[in-house]
């Protein structure tokens, strides 16, 4: 009776513990119905035993963004940054069984869900944000390993790296890993704007060896009264490095040009004179001097450069003068000089006064004076007809003359004039000419038979201020 007793009760207490054990596991399959499993992660991140409708509710608020590069210069992005949000799609879902959930909590087996999130972010705080980042800014630009001088030696000046990030190629890499949820981007060389040329490149020791025989060289430039030369750094500064090597460069060519004009050029500048009878004044340009032509320099230049000669430069000419002194001024010992306010002139020759007169200029009223500043001789002309407007500005007039000598572009020069009984005094007050030179026959036979052409032609006034500038 005792034994059928106990197995009864064994039998019951079995019953009660597998009872047990099955509601604890129903229990738990309900409840692993509603949170995820052990080892569960949801876009790695763990979420195990959290709610899986939480998990998929939530967004993510871990994310970060490292972004490291040359120099230590770093670049950290937070969500709140650029005001980052991420969404998992509508319809994702943690589908698990429930019922293993006991083998889950043996094995911590991992099990991973990955779903694409919907991000969000600001764009233009973004951009502020790259703007503002030490990646962006003090930053050292690259340079390309060149040909330089040190001590007059030639030599290799290595490259410089820098650390110019690329913008353009950064903001991509920044977007690209907000949309994976990446935290680390490490910026490679593809990432910088990097020298073109090293130290090392075999073209870069051609042209050293280039550049060694450039340095050699010494071009000249035939000025009289100035010793210009294009030789050593000023000659390599004209080159760029280019895939065919040195080469020059017809902008740092031409500027050079412009210098030697600035040097040389007399035209359109004022000249220190000395005036008969006065001393020392200062007259105005005009339409004589030397005026370098840029272009012609810039042939002449490259012919001679390239040619990988030393070699002396004859100057190319828009304008020239009569002559250069050994002090770079163009009006030596023979020149026409005239003084409106004595209406009166000199011709020297060689030092030598070989001819003054009297004579009568321009009517000063309504704009028919004469003007001052340096002329020229710009021809001479026998036999022939004057034509221009009377003082009236409508009726016109043709003169006869003898000898013709035109000093500016303006019409003005010198010529006989036979018609006057006097030249001289104030007759131009009230009796003046059209603006030209009027002299006496003689006189004006003269000057036609011993003035060279391009004889400079000084007009000043002395005492009076009657005359505009000559143009030019």
């Amino acid at each position: 009776m005792t034994d059928k007793k106990e197995k009864s009760d064994g039998k019951r207490i079995g019953l009660i513990i597998i009872s047990i054990l099955v509601a604890i596991y129903l229990i738990g399959t309900v409840i692993f119905s509603y949170i995820a499993l052990p080892g569960t992660f949801l876009n790695g991140r763990d979420i195990s035993y959290a709610s899986k409708k939480e998990a998929l509710e939530k967004a993510p608020d871990d994310f970060s963004l490292n972004v490291t590069g040359r120099d230590d210069r770093d670049l950290i992005i937070n969500p709140a940054d650029i005001d980052y949000d991420a969404k998992l799609p509508a319809d994702a879902k943690i589908d698990q069984n429930p019922f293993t959930w006991p083998a889950a909590l043996v094995n911590n087996k991992k099990q991973d869900f990955d779903f694409e999130y919907k991000v969000s972010y600001d764009e233009d705080k973004l951009d502020k944000k790259i703007e503002e980042s030490k990646l962006m800014n003090g930053i050292t630009e690259p340079k390309d390993a060149k040909i330089a001088m040190k001590d007059g030696e030639f030599y290799i000046e290595d490259e410089v790296i820098g650390n110019k990030v690329d913008k353009k190629k950064l903001k991509e890499a920044i977007i690209d890993n907000i949309n994976t949820k990446s935290k680390e981007i490490s910026l490679d060389d593809s990432y910088y704007h990097n020298p073109k040329v090293t130290s090392k490149s075999e073209k870069l020791q051609k042209v050293l060896a280039d550049s060694e025989h450039i340095k050699d060289m010494s071009i000249k430039f035939n000025f009289n009264g100035f010793d210009l030369k294009l030789e050593g750094n000023s000659l390599l500064d004209l080159f760029d490095m280019t895939d065919e090597g040195l080469e020059l460069n017809y902008d740092k060519v031409y500027d050079y040009a412009k210098y030697l004009a600035s040097e040389t050029d007399t035209y359109g500048k004022n000249r220190k004179f000395n005036a008969t009878g006065i001393g020392e004044i200062v007259v105005a340009p005009g339409v004589y001097g030397f005026k370098l032509d840029v272009d012609g320099m810039v042939d002449k230049i490259y012919e001679q450069v390239n040619s990988r000669e030393s070699g002396v430069i004859e100057p190319v000419y828009a304008n020239i003068a009569y002559v250069r002194t050994d002090t770079g001024e163009d009006i030596a010992d023979t020149y026409v000089e005239v003084d409106l306010s004595r209406q009166h002139m000199w011709f020297y020759k060689d030092g030598n006064l070989i001819l003054e007169s009297d004579l009568v200029s321009g009517k000063p009223i309504d704009g028919w004076a004469t003007n001052v500043g340096v002329g020229q001789i710009l021809n001479k002309v026998a036999n022939t007809t004057l034509t221009g407007l009377n003082f009236d500005g409508q009726t016109s007039y043709q003169t006869p003359v003898d000898y013709w000598m035109p000093i500016g572009w303006d019409g003005e020069g010198f010529h006989d004039a036979p018609w006057r009984g006097g030249f001289g005094g104030n007759t131009y007050l009230q009796n003046g000419s059209h603006g030209c030179y009027n002299l006496p026959p003689s006189v004006a036979k003269a000057l036609f038979e011993n003035v060279d052409y391009v004889t400079p032609v000084v007009v000043y006034e002395s005492s009076t201020n009657y005359s505009p500038g000559m143009l030019y």
